[in-house]
């Protein structure tokens, strides 16, 4: 130290290395990429609504006069899945989207 001021080659214990925007351009991608994911899972508990309701578009037999209790409730299970799927999902776009034009723009 020369007269109380610190050369450029002494450490500075306190500082830490600014975040590469990188990292958070990789967390933003992956994010959208489970919202995605999530759109995808949702499709899949529909098409098992849909296998319930006409087994005749996925291959199976025709369907019967009217659904059991049990597979009214399987239905409505999958239903309710499927919407939290998609709920989960616009979230999840929302929130990594966001996060990804922050990087842009900084």
């Amino acid at each position: 130290m020369i007269d109380g001021e610190m050369t450029s080659t002494e450490a500075l214990p306190y500082a830490v290395p600014a975040p590469r925007a990188g990292a958070r351009a990789w967390a933003g991608a992956a994010i959208v990429s489970c919202g995605l994911g999530l759109i995808g899972l949702g499709g899949c508990f529909l098409v098992g609504v849909m296998s319930i309701v006409s087994p005749s578009t996925v291959g199976g037999n025709t369907p019967p006069a009217s659904l059991t209790t049990a597979q009214l409730m399987l239905m409505s299970i999958l239903y309710l899945l499927a919407f939290l799927c998609f709920g989960g999902a616009a979230t999840l776009l929302f929130i990594g989207t966001r996060g990804l034009l922050r990087v842009i723009n900084a």
